[in-house]
């Protein structure tokens, strides 16, 4: 039986490539949809958290360790910071802990403690569109017009988040997309990572 205490170069490695997986999904996803401002933000965070979902579901199982979460999620902040958005670091380590408070009576051997998890981390995610909106306006305008954003994207970006009606269904939206998406992991899981001995 492992030590659920010890990490090791292994466990490393793994968490590590798996976040790297993670972060491409959602790279790939956010410039896929940015070719439509509706699709870019209102639907984007919830399809990453569909798509995302089997393979933190695997990452968490595989690991089996405590502090899996914080690690991806401060990973995931250090790119945000990397691109300039550096709020975001703070705010997705909080996600982590959040996630590892859920999971941190051997939550990795429990399908619903890890739907919980990323259920809950799915809710909170949508702070990527709303923290630069509610608090940090100046430097998310600054970072969109230096990266190429043009003015009609950054005028449809506050146009869908500060309406109360869009801002509710994005965040059922991405919500609901996390939960879905943990079933599918949790049964991915049960059928196929196991018989494959991928864990």
């Amino acid at each position: 039986m492992k030590n659920n205490n010890k990490w090791t170069v292994r466990d490393v490695i793994t968490t590590v490539l798996l976040t790297v997986g993670l972060i491409l999904i959602q790279l790939v996803i956010n410039m896929v949809c940015m070719v439509n401002d509706f699709a870019s933000m209102v639907l984007s965070v919830g399809i990453t958290m569909l798509l995302c979902a089997p393979v933190y579901f695997l990452m968490v199982s595989r690991v089996h360790k405590r502090f899996v979460s914080l690690i991806y999620m401060t990973i995931l902040g250090l790119v945000f910071l990397i691109m300039g958005n550096w709020y975001l670091l703070p705010y997705y380590m909080l996600v982590g802990v959040i996630c590892e408070a859920i999971l941190w009576k051997n939550g990795w051997e429990s399908k619903k403690k890890m739907t919980l998890s990323w259920t809950v981390a799915s809710l909170l995610y949508n702070g990527v569109n709303l923290l630069p909106l509610w608090f940090f306006w100046d430097t998310y305008e600054t970072f969109a017009l230096q990266s190429g954003m043009e003015q009609s994207y950054i005028d449809s970006f506050v146009r869908y988040y500060s309406s109360p009606g869009w801002l509710a269904f994005i965040i059922l939206f991405t919500t609901v997309c996390g939960f879905v998406g943990s079933l599918i992991g949790g049964r991915l899981i049960g059928k196929h990572f196991k018989k494959a001995g991928v864990l």
